[in-house]
């Protein structure tokens, strides 16, 4: 079984999805984790919006190095 691992938490899911579409680029599989429920209106409120960004963690050591690329105002 493998084992998922937080990798960083962001707010909202169109966030979420960019980060994921970067990572998968760089062949790192993701899974969201989140407790925002699905509706119409997007909600916002004390952290509803939050969505965990989990990695293998046999993979977390490469995807922190490519969230810091991510991240990066160079974008290297």
């Amino acid at each position: 079984m493998e084992e998922w691992v937080r990798l960083t938490t962001v707010i909202g899911e169109v966030q979420a999805n960019l980060l994921a579409g970067f990572l998968a680029g760089e062949g790192i599989r993701v899974k969201f984790r989140t407790h925002v429920p699905h509706s119409v209106y997007p909600i916002t409120v004390n952290g509803l919006a939050e969505v965990q960004i989990m990695v293998r963690a046999e993979e977390l050591e490469r995807a922190e190095g490519a969230l810091a690329a991510y991240r990066s105002p160079e974008g290297s």
